[in-house]
């Protein structure tokens, strides 16, 4: 049986995942319907994540990652510990959009930040 702390921890994440997933929605621009047919979850569903009723397991996290381009850990921002892997896993889906002259560019930013520690 559940405590009622696991309980109420429980509800707190639901909400902050579903605050989460309602500015990272309205940020790309979709509709709840929208997300559904990319995630290939119900907009119910999503709207039920949204307003903290649900909260979502594995499957409906990666799948609605996977739908806004987005790491999963930005859907659990608030619980992610690590924060070096958040920006790195950030970092490289940006990476996706930079040329190849834009990613030498910021390596040597890099080199140089680590240098002059």
């Amino acid at each position: 049986m559940e405590s009622f702390d696991d309980s109420k921890r429980r509800l707190e994440i639901a909400k902050d995942i579903g605050k989460n997933l309602f500015t990272l929605r309205k940020a790309k621009g979709y509709t709840r319907e929208e997300l559904a047919e990319k995630s290939n979850l119900s907009s119910n569903y999503i709207y039920g994540i949204e307003n903290g009723t649900y909260l979502p397991g594995c499957i409906a996290l990666i799948d609605l990652s996977n739908a806004l381009n987005i790491t999963v850990n930005e859907l659990l921002n608030k619980y992610m510990y690590n924060k070096k892997n958040f920006f790195l896993e950030k970092i490289a889906l940006e990476f996706d959009n930079l040329s190849d002259y834009d990613l030498n560019l910021i390596l040597n930013i890099i080199d140089f930040c680590a240098k002059n520690k």
